[in-house]
């Protein structure tokens, strides 16, 4: 999952005709083959983390700094509307945050209220004050309101909505058993990058068959299967003889694939 720094973005696109323009100044082009290469790799990849595009920002920065140097944005009235997003953005993230506190936490999550709303507020200036105190000032609060969105996003809902990552209710109930040499295997229904950071190396992604042989080569070992495929790993267990019990039914949101997720993890005991 990427994330990206809402107030700059706006207004780079906004300002991509004027970048356009200076394409053939040697600063330009230097900033230009330090960003779009690297921007089109990280688009392609399928796992985005937020310090990935990190090294990005610079040249996004001292873009828009010459733009803004130059005085142009203030002269280009055909920009004013891309402007409301600055607005619109927070807006739509304030809406949203109740809505989603309550589909996984069953509460409202009123904690993140003052955090939206002055995200919301100054989003609201920085568009509506643009003509008057010009692009410095607008960009400056919609900056303030990016760190409050920040705040409420990333501070204060996703640490209190532990469903959107399933991957640390997996880790978490591995731990919880007290194996010091766990080893996990999860169907291809789930097969998150996340898994190997938290769980290690070790940890191999498999159909239903392979999961039960995967747990019938010792103790301390836990598959993760998703619904579909539990049945097909119940019978190959069996076929196995294999010794298992399970430990925790994982009920989740894979923001990956903006789907809900259901998988039982199980864990071994012996093999006769």
């Amino acid at each position: 999952m990427k994330v990206t720094f809402w107030p700059g973005s706006i207004l780079a696109g906004v300002a991509a005709p004027m970048v356009w323009k200076a394409r053939r100044e040697p600063g330009a082009q230097f900033l230009l083959a330090w960003l779009v290469p690297a921007w089109i790799v990280f688009e392609a990849v399928i796992t985005k983390l937020p310090h990935y595009v990190l090294p990005l920002y610079p040249a996004i920065a001292i873009l828009i700094a010459g733009i803004l140097d130059r005085g142009v944005l203030s002269r280009a009235r055909w920009m004013r509307p891309g402007l409301a997003g600055w607005f619109i953005f927070p807006g739509v993230i304030a809406l949203g945050i109740p809505i989603v506190f309550f589909k996984f936490n069953h509460d409202l999550g009123l904690v993140a209220w003052p955090f939206a709303a002055a995200a919301v507020i100054f989003g609201l200036f920085a568009w509506r004050l643009y003509d008057v105190d010009g692009p410095e000032r607008a960009l400056l609060r919609g900056m303030v309101g990016a760190l409050f969105m920040s705040a409420t996003v990333y501070a204060i809902a996703f640490p209190a909505l532990p469903a959107l990552f399933p991957s640390e209710l997996v880790a978490e109930a591995v731990r919880a058993t007290g194996c010091k040499d766990a080893k996990l295997v999860s169907t291809y229904a789930y097969q998150e990058p996340s898994l190997i950071f938290l769980l290690g190396t070790d940890t191999r992604f498999t159909d239903a068959l392979g999961a039960a042989e995967f747990l019938n080569k010792g103790a301390c070992r836990f598959a993760l299967v998703d619904k579909r495929n539990e049945r097909g790993f119940i019978q190959r267990a069996d076929a196995l003889g294999l010794r298992y019990t399970p430990a925790q039914t994982i009920d989740g949101f894979n923001i990956s694939i903006g789907k809900p997720v259901v998988m039982s993890l199980f864990r071994s005991v012996s093999a006769r």
